[in-house]
């Protein structure tokens, strides 16, 4: 099922759930990228979260099978095949020493299955065709829906009863389609520079007689983001929970082993300092040392160091960790490969344009060495963050070698996690 939506670009550019190449953070780069460079024009962002009711569990059978042959073409045997999968369950409930009687499922997707989240994804794809269809932007991972419209801060009344409409169509499209839309978990954020959003008053939106409020920050596929996109929240956020993590670890430090202890800090602290760490390009250096101040606690622990130790050359030379500045560009690197041979989304891979297909510059010598755009940007602290910015100047800085299209994937990881090192 998976090669034929491929083949015939059947699924949404928009809608980055159970797809190869596609992830939370790829989704988190393009939404917040297009806030960066909408803020970098002088525009704010209104963003809304929109979450459904027991997502999986309403899919409506017979509207689904509909959907498949009508929406997507999946006829004969191989309708048959899912139609016999989803059909013919039973369910029943044992409590107590007590059993209900057994019921027919008649709507939901299986749940823990490869196939379920599949079929949801494509039971819901008509709704970002209805967002996109009432001007403003969509971006969605599985059942979490991002909407969002860029405005200067003149026009803000507007994109708030813009989205206000919005979220009511695509309240309607749910109830039509047995999903159930959540106002009460429903968030609203506007973005921007801070200057700008105090040009104007946030109005609140009355949703299914609930009255949203615009939020300072909102936690988005794990990410905080708050108003200002200085991503300040989500740095507290990340620091407080790792140490948090350190001090239970530190205190059966002495029953595990150097090896057992390198494995739960990288599965606790690496792990959540790694995750969607892209979007931190051009933080503040005070944000980044918080950051970095993780990795050298970490570090102590794992070799059982004193608390105000010198860890920086054993950081590189025996734990072979990077610090967590050049572990941002790694991430910005990487993903940018991936956007140059056909391992990322579309949606990111259009940030990436070789100097040499630019026309006036294919005939310079950086266009030679396989160097990217990097658009102009009007201010210093938020367009500059964007991925379309931030990947391509990352990538302009790396030896020439290492910048060769001819790398495979495992060779480009050790040049340049070896270039990194040497820096």
């Amino acid at each position: 099922m998976n090669d034929y939506l491929q083949l015939h670009h059947l699924l949404p550019d928009q809608q980055s759930a159970y797809r190869r190449c596609h992830s939370t953070e790829t989704a988190m780069l393009k939404v917040l990228s297009d806030a960066y460079l909408a803020a970098d024009d002088g525009q704010t962002t209104l963003l809304g979260l929109l979450d459904l009711s027991a997502a999986f569990d309403t899919v409506d059978h017979q509207i689904l099978i509909q959907r498949l042959r009508r929406t997507f073409g999946i006829a004969e045997r191989a309708l048959d095949w899912i139609t016999s999968y989803l059909t013919g369950r039973t369910q029943y409930v044992r409590f107590n020493g007590s059993t209900s009687d057994v019921t027919v499922v008649s709507c939901g997707v299986p749940q823990g299955s490869v196939l379920g989240p599949e079929l949801f994804v494509l039971y819901t794809t008509d709704v970002i065709q209805l967002i996109k269809d009432t001007g403003l932007d969509v971006h969605a991972y599985a059942d979490d829906l991002q909407v969002y419209g860029h405005v200067p801060p003149t026009q803000a009344a507007d994109l708030t009863v813009a989205m206000a409409a919005c979220i009511e169509s695509v309240s309607m499209w749910m109830a039509n389609n047995r999903l159930c839309l959540n106002p009460s978990k429903t968030e609203l954020i506007w973005l921007g520079s801070p200057r700008r959003l105090q040009s104007f008053t946030a109005d609140s939106v009355v949703l299914s007689r609930i009255t949203v409020r615009p939020a300072d920050r909102v936690r988005d596929l794990g990410v905080v983001v708050d108003s200002d996109l200085s991503l300040t929240a989500h740095v507290s956020y990340v620091t407080s929970t790792c140490f948090c993590h350190l001090r239970q670890l530190r205190l059966i430090r002495r029953s595990l082993s150097t090896d057992a202890a390198h494995t739960l800090v990288r599965a606790l602290i690496h792990s959540r300092l790694d995750y969607c760490n892209g979007l931190l390009a051009g933080l503040s250096t005070s944000q980044m040392m918080r950051l970095q101040s993780v990795l050298r606690a970490a570090a102590r622990l794992v070799l059982q160091l004193p608390a105000r130790a010198s860890v920086a050359a054993a950081m590189r030379d025996t734990l072979h960790w990077l610090s967590f500045p050049h572990r941002v560009t790694y991430k910005l690197c990487l993903l940018t490969y991936k956007c140059l041979h056909g391992l990322a989304p579309d949606y990111l891979s259009s940030f990436c344009v070789p100097l040499s297909t630019v026309t006036g510059r294919s005939h310079l010598r950086s266009a030679d060495g396989f160097q990217l755009l990097v658009p102009r940007t009007r201010t210093v602290t938020l367009g500059p963050r964007a991925f379309c910015s931030s990947g391509p100047v990352s990538w302009n800085t790396l030896p020439v070698g290492i910048r060769d299209p001819g790398l495979t994937l495992s060779a480009f990881r050790q040049q340049l996690k070896t270039f990194l090192f040497d820096i």
